[in-house]
């Protein structure tokens, strides 16, 4: 059995209602796996129909949304700009599968790719680890860039003036289980060792080792990390550790800068 990676802590909600809903429409129809009729939809979602039916009347004008038999909607090309920007990150992701696939295996802890949006790191593709008990990581999973080694990795090559600005930014639920100068700790053995670790400074009850992976002309392009409990780290395994994650993202790193044929 997995453990599921404990969620981020929670934020304030200064959400918009009516846009959460109009969101939930569209994941709605682009998983297609109901009737997606308005009053299907409605009915499925908990949202008054005259409300589906608004939202879906701007997303077809918008061409967001495309009308199907049935009275059924389907997602429309209207999208296609709006992901146009994810392109890079969807080549990097193949990139990187095969890398995380190894890293895993020789490990045995769940591997992952992060790439930082704005001041927050997103965990973009994962393997699972091979053992039965393990810390499970959630695609999609998003944190402030001040937690957790993974956000330290991301920013260590950003200017003093710049990391400075996202950590002080940090919202009060960063600090939970760190300061301030844990994360300048993390940071600078990213910068001196090429690697940093987060032993408990994200969630107590997780532990995780970080590597930048670097794209054209050496910048950071994303970050691979290997996650478990701390027994996993413990005596000479974090440093075995730490050597194979090296490894992994180096090759990843000279793939993306094309010194090395894409990974089997």
């Amino acid at each position: 059995m997995l453990d599921r990676e404990p969620e981020p802590p929670a934020m304030p909600d200064h959400t918009v209602p009516i846009l959460k809903k109009a969101v939930a429409v569209l994941k709605a129809v682009a998983e297609g796996r109901e009737e997606t009729t308005t009053k299907a939809l409605a009915l499925s979602l908990g949202i008054p129909t005259s409300s589906v039916y608004r939202i879906l009347q701007t997303f077809l004008a918008e061409d967001w949304v495309r009308a199907a038999p049935g009275g059924r909607h389907e997602l429309s090309f209207g999208l296609l700009p709006l992901l146009q920007p994810l392109a890079s990150h969807e080549f990097l992701i193949e990139a990187a599968r095969p890398h995380l696939a190894r890293l895993a295996a020789d490990t045995g802890l769940a591997a992952k790719l992060s790439v930082r949006q704005d001041d927050r790191a997103i965990a973009l593709a994962r393997v699972e680890s091979p053992r039965e008990t393990a810390v499970s990581v959630r695609v999609g999973a998003t944190f402030h860039l001040a937690l957790g080694s993974s956000g330290a990795a991301l920013i260590s090559e950003l200017s003093a003036a710049e990391r400075n600005r996202l950590l002080d930014g940090a919202p009060s639920e960063c600090w939970g289980h760190q300061t301030r100068a844990d994360v300048d700790k993390r940071i600078a053995e990213c910068r001196r060792t090429g690697a940093c670790a987060d032993f408990g400074g994200y969630q107590p009850s997780v532990h995780a080792l970080s590597a930048p992976v670097r794209g054209q002309r050496g910048a950071i392009v994303g970050v691979f990390t290997i996650v478990g409990f701390a027994d996993d780290f413990a005596g000479k395994r974090s440093k075995a550790h730490r050597e194979k994650l090296l490894l992994a993202a180096a090759a990843c790193s000279a793939q993306l800068q094309g010194n090395q044929p894409v990974a089997a």
